[in-house]
């Protein structure tokens, strides 16, 4: 990274933010200032018509738009009313004809195009994100992050009903 004394960022690297107080990274100054405004400061939008309170504003204004004002985006092939347009593409992708993105190398089919970038990149190019504590290796980034917290952090999830504590957050789920 240093070069002729100088300290320099290639295309591959993005410039960090680290927090001080936790392990997240920004990749801007201002992201870092709300991370810690939310996370560690406490910072609270709340809502003036009902008891819901936001940690970004941003997502205050989504939700008087979507709770209080009607906002609301309708699937034209259903009775389905998402808050967010994105949540409303989602919807089709994966519900309507329309979002089908079929792997052009097996009989594999994603209803979403990020699915099917993850799938070449797993299945056929066989990328893996090695453990560095042991021989584990994931197809995804967050699959290592649930490995190393569960295997090697001692991370559990414990059941508010009765004493069972799952190893992973899915297991609780199911049971």
């Amino acid at each position: 990274m240093e070069k002729d004394g100088k300290d320099t960022i290639t295309a591959n690297e993005e410039l960090r933010y680290p927090c001080d107080q936790c392990e997240y990274n920004a990749t801007q100054p201002k992201n870092l200032k709300l991370h810690k405004q939310s996370k560690h400061e406490g910072v609270r939008y709340p809502c003036d018509q009902c008891d819901f309170s936001a940690s970004y504003s941003w997502y205050l204004k989504k939700h008087r738009e979507s709770k209080h004002e009607g906002v609301g985006h309708k699937c034209d092939q259903c009775e389905y009313i998402a808050t967010q347009a994105k949540d409303l593409q989602k919807h089709k992708d994966s519900r309507h004809d329309n979002g089908r993105y079929p792997c052009d190398q097996c009989d594999y089919v994603a209803t979403q195009h990020p699915s099917l970038r993850l799938h070449k990149k797993s299945i056929h190019e066989g990328v893996r994100y090695q453990c560095d504590l042991c021989d584990y290796s994931g197809t995804l980034p967050r699959y290592l992050e649930v490995h190393k917290k569960s295997k090697h952090e001692g991370v559990r999830y414990p059941c508010d009903q009765c004493e069972f504590t799952a190893s992973y957050f899915w297991y609780l789920k199911k049971h």
